[in-house]
């Protein structure tokens, strides 16, 4: 099983040198080409995506973050173990060191999953606080790490993820968060990448089914001006989380009706959103329901997420494509200063 997956996902990564000016935009403007503009065609894959240039020479080479422990424990979990969450943390140094090549970051990734894995209880669950949101991004979180390291999915980490997957799916697990769940549309989105990539990983049929069923759900609450409603109204915020988790489910997205509605879907999603965007990059939260009015798990207030903003831009444009993204997306990372050179 493991096998396979290295066989599908060995790519050849795209060069790093190159201004996404030029070299970006005209590999987008090649797919976009050959997909003769087909909404439902299949999407590049999340490797192909990540590797993209522009968020190579800025984001993508900056470390994820300090606040993690030589064991493994990342964020809060530092100082007791309570958020399974925390440890998708992992992931992002996974996504950045397949990136720039770093070894280093490889390993801290994996350590830092591993410390989430330990955790598992006999069930598939966590025994974490808010546990079947809090799972659901931990299984999206460990399932993107294999799909992007296939040589670091190994098999007991493959079961752990598939026993946390069938975890969610439980009738009794599943109507108690999707109750929790119904105020926040993104986490529709969560749901969907995590049974998704989970599904490409393990072969497994009954999570890629479930993974359709959660993008279904998302896709219905979507009003006509694009918004994806977080506490019945729009957020720059989590509008864009959303997204950006909607098109790490793309790439395994097995049905191309559903491609072409959640791609329509981001369209109108990034447009509203590039609405609220300065001519710099900052983007104008004043009026959302979440961003500068609730608090994080750390204690801090929510700020504007730049770097999901970022990324859902540059996969987008590679992924619908709309090669014009890139020019937003830059513009963020020229205000952020991750942008190199």
């Amino acid at each position: 099983m493991v096998d396979a997956l290295r066989r599908r996902l060995m790519i050849r990564a795209l060069g790093y040198g190159a201004t996404m000016s030029s070299f970006g935009a005209s590999i987008v403007a090649a797919q976009a080409a050959s997909f003769g503009r087909e909404s439902e065609a299949a999407a590049p894959t999340l490797r192909d995506m990540l590797a993209d240039p522009l968020l190579a020479r800025s984001l993508y080479r900056l470390p994820v973050s300090r606040e993690f422990s030589s064991d493994g424990a990342a964020g809060t979990n530092r100082t007791g173990y309570q958020w399974i969450e925390e440890q998708r943390q992992g992931a992002e140094w996974i996504v950045r060191a397949y990136a720039q090549g770093n070894r280093d970051w490889m390993q801290l990734g994996w350590r830092e999953l591993d410390w989430g894995l330990d955790r598992q209880q006999s069930d598939g669950s966590f025994a974490s606080k808010d546990g079947f949101h809090s799972t659901s991004f931990f299984v999206e979180a460990l399932a993107r790490a294999c799909l992007i390291d296939p040589d670091g999915a190994s098999v007991p980490r493959v079961q752990g993820l598939v026993h946390a997957a069938r975890w969610l799916m439980r009738r009794d697990v599943e109507e108690k968060g999707a109750y929790s769940n119904r105020p926040y549309t993104h986490r529709r989105y969560i749901l969907a990448a995590a049974f998704g990539q989970a599904a490409e990983v393990s072969g497994d049929n009954a999570l890629a089914r479930r993974g359709e069923t959660w993008a279904e759900d998302g896709l219905a609450l979507q009003l006509d001006d694009g918004t994806n409603p977080e506490k019945d109204g729009y957020d720059v915020g989590y509008q864009m989380v959303g997204v950006l988790m909607a098109l790490r489910y793309l790439p395994v997205c097995r049905t191309p009706a559903l491609r072409g509605r959640l791609r329509a879907m981001v369209r109108r999603a990034v447009k509203l959103e590039l609405s609220n965007m300065e001519g710099d990059g900052a983007i104008n939260a004043d009026n959302s329901t979440r961003i500068g009015k609730e608090h994080a798990r750390s204690g801090k207030l929510k700020d504007v997420p730049y770097g999901e903003i970022l990324q859902a831009l540059v996969y987008g444009a590679h992924a619908l494509p709309q090669p014009q993204w890139f020019e937003p997306a830059t513009r963020v990372a020229r205000l952020r200063g991750w942008l190199k050179g």
